[in-house]
Parts: structure tokens; sequence; C-alpha cells
């Protein structure tokens, strides 16, 4: 492509609040090909809104092993392996049914379902691309208490494994 100036202000980009769902889905046959129905079963919760704001963190860091060559005044760089993690979750302490604090049991496993860039009131449907994360869920703790918010609670999960972003199937 030849060289052209960049549009002032960059390309167009999407608002995250609003347009990030987060599924609970306990059961998932292949996680490079999750289904609608799987998603969308009975045993299935959105819990995008229990979270709190710093309490959904995954990362996938990826390390960087030197490479040194005999003479070279300069040290190469290969890319190893990727790590990913999802700090500990954070969500409101809540009784209601479908909410993180009473879906995510401690001692359980299964698999979060993270959909960026489309609106949260959309439902799942077939093409759309998400990330498959299987995880083993850690015991529920009390979050602090400030005084300023709401009573939380705390949850460490132990990543097996993330998928890049794969189409959902009918």
């Amino acid at each position: 492509m030849p060289d052209v100036a960049e549009l002032v202000g960059g390309p167009p980009a999407v608002d995250q609040s609003g347009n990030l769902t987060i599924w609970w889905v306990p059961t998932i046959a292949n996680v490079n090909a999750p289904t609608v129905s799987e998603i969308s079963a009975a045993s299935a919760f959105r819990l995008t809104y229990s979270f709190l704001p710093s309490g959904w963190a995954l990362t996938m860091p990826q390390t960087k092993n030197p490479d040194p060559r005999l003479a070279s005044p300069q040290v190469k760089q290969s890319l190893g392996e990727i790590a990913p993690d999802l700090a500990d979750l954070a969500y409101v302490d809540s009784t209601a049914t479908g909410s993180a604090a009473v879906v995510l049991a401690s001692g359980g496993a299964g698999h979060f379902v993270e959909r960026r860039n489309v609106p949260q009131s959309v439902l799942v449907a077939a093409s759309q691309r998400v990330r498959v994360i299987k995880v083993t869920l850690g015991a529920q703790r009390p979050g602090p208490v400030d005084g300023t918010g709401k009573f939380s609670l705390l949850q460490s999960v132990a990543v097996e494994s993330v998928t890049d972003p794969v189409a959902v199937v009918a």
C-alpha cells in the first residue's frame, strides 16, 4: 500500500461500555467451535454485570527468549510460550439466581465465554466471535470492606486453556 497520511483521530474504535458479554458455560464439547445451544443453555449464565470494574482481567503475556549469537553486538529474541492468566475475579456478593456469587461455586470447573465489540443486549448467534477460557474455580472469599461500595467476593481461578477468538456455530 502506498504511504498515505492517516485520518485525523485514527481508526474508529468500539467503546467497552455496553459492548462486552461474559457467560459462564459449564459444558462445551469443542472449545474451538462453541455452539449457540451450549452458550444459551439453561445451565449457562450471563455474568457480565456481576463483575466489578477491576474484577475481570484476562491477560495473555508471552515470554521473550534471548537468542544470543557468537560475536554479535546485539542479542536477538524469539517468542516463547503464552501464559494466559485470569486475575482474581471480583464480583458483587448476591443471593440472586444467576449472579456470579451463586453460579461460580467453589471448586467448580467450566468455561467463561467472552464476547467483545458486540452490544451486551444482543443475544448469542452463529458466526459471532468469542474467546473460550476453560478454568477451575477456587474458593470464594470476602472482598475488602471500605464503607463506600457494595459487599463483594474474590475468587481465584486456574486457567487450563484460552482459545483465540473463534466463531460460534449454530
